[in-house]
């Protein structure tokens, strides 16, 4: 199988890496050998990290287009000029596989639709979690069950942070900058730290799990910019710990769909709630398995890789080509589920009958773990003067 590369950063060097580390057990698992042909970069005179004896590298996508390939790795990032480019790769016959969650949270059914047309394959095993095989889990190892909840830590960089900030006592900016000196994050983490990644992530879990589609818009983001640590030590001290969550619910009821990305306060007995540093995890609930966990690293060039070139083997094997399609168009809700949160205060509440558990009341603030409350009876005790933060909490 001649394969064409496109992108050669972190992901891509990890590609050409691994494929050439397991060369053998590759061959010898699939009766086939697997060969990159040509790669695409923007620089074609930057100096690389990997052996790129015997490929083709071109800074002009013509000579990828017009070249005798079977497979295309995309791994340069982009959203509409990248969707253009897979699209012509799948109208020709070509299949793909790419780990870029960002274009494919805009154009997954489109894109698929048109690999379904051409009788190739679109996969996306690296676009969700790095190296944890939750997509292929998802769609060939629970299929027989009807998933009802999906729940994930889908980012390493605000993970780390916030494992910090818990174990450590660091305030947020300290945390921040120590994973960007480890690489961890980026110079503008903004993508990370806010959510935006895990966004696109848990929408392309949602999909696959409920089979509908689902558009950007209807995630709701909050991120972790704002988390002092003084609500983390206090909340540890109860019992708890933070994670920034991707979240969606199937609500069996009237078959929609809750979703939404948020910094969430986990009881120390649920398994998440151990995912430290920049690991991430899926737990998914089925009417079947009842709960199923992934576990690993989310990002970096072998992992990631691992992932993309287990693409490339299924599909090297595959006698029939057929994407996932969802059925539906998601009918999304805000989550009306009643559950207990952290509450914290500049001052005692004027009215104090939600309050669980009292956890700090001194002159200039006041903390509690309330019962279980509807969101509109959270939004009635945001509105007294002194109300200042509040974190939602799953047992």
């Amino acid at each position: 199988m001649n394969i064409a590369l496109l992108g050669l950063g972190t992901v891509g060097s990890g590609v050409v890496e691994l494929l050439q580390l397991n060369q053998l057990h590759i061959s010898q698992a699939i009766d086939e050998q697997l060969t990159i042909t040509h790669v695409y970069v923007n620089n074609v005179n930057k100096e690389r990290s990997v052996d790129l004896t015997g490929m083709t590298v071109t800074d002009n996508i013509e000579t990828i287009y017009e070249s005798d390939i079977d497979l295309v790795i995309e791994v340069m990032g982009g959203i509409e000029g990248t969707r253009d480019i897979i699209a012509k790769f799948l109208t020709k016959g070509i299949h793909v596989v790419t780990a870029n969650k960002d274009m494919l949270a805009a154009h997954i059914d489109e894109l698929s639709q048109i690999a379904n047309q051409y009788s190739v394959t679109l996969a996306y095993e690296a676009s969700t979690a790095g190296g944890i095989p939750v997509i292929r889990g998802i769609q060939t190892g629970l299929n027989s069950n009807r998933i009802n909840q999906v729940l994930g830590i889908l980012n390493g960089t605000s993970n780390y942070i916030l494992t910090r900030m818990s174990q450590d006592g660091w305030d947020y900016q300290t945390a921040l900058t120590k994973a960007q000196e480890l690489g961890y994050a980026e110079a503008d983490p903004t993508n990370d730290v806010e959510g935006y990644d895990a966004q696109r992530k848990i929408l392309l879990l949602s999909r696959l799990a409920y089979n509908k589609s689902l558009n950007l818009e209807d995630v709701s983001v909050r991120g972790i910019s704002r988390i002092e640590v003084q609500d983390l030590a206090q909340a540890a001290q109860a019992g708890y710990t933070m994670k920034l969550l991707g979240t969606s619910r199937l609500n069996e009821a009237d078959n929609s769909v809750s979703i939404n990305v948020e910094p969430v306060l986990l009881a120390s007995s649920h398994q998440l709630a151990h995912v430290n540093d920049a690991m991430n995890s899926v737990f998914v609930k089925g009417n079947g398995v009842g709960e199923a966990m992934f576990y690993g690293p989310g990002a970096g060039g072998l992992a990631t890789a691992s992932a993309v070139v287990s693409d490339v083997m299924n599909i090297a094997t595959q006698s029939q080509h057929f994407n996932f399609l969802p059925t539906e168009k998601a009918r999304v809700v805000a989550d009306t589920t009643a559950k207990a949160y952290y509450i914290r205060l500049q001052a005692a509440p004027t009215k104090a009958d939600w309050v669980e558990t009292e956890l700090v009341n001194d002159s200039d603030r006041f903390v509690a773990v309330s019962q279980a409350i509807t969101p509109t009876e959270l939004a009635e005790i945001s509105q007294d003067a002194a109300f200042v933060v509040a974190y939602p909490i799953e047992a």
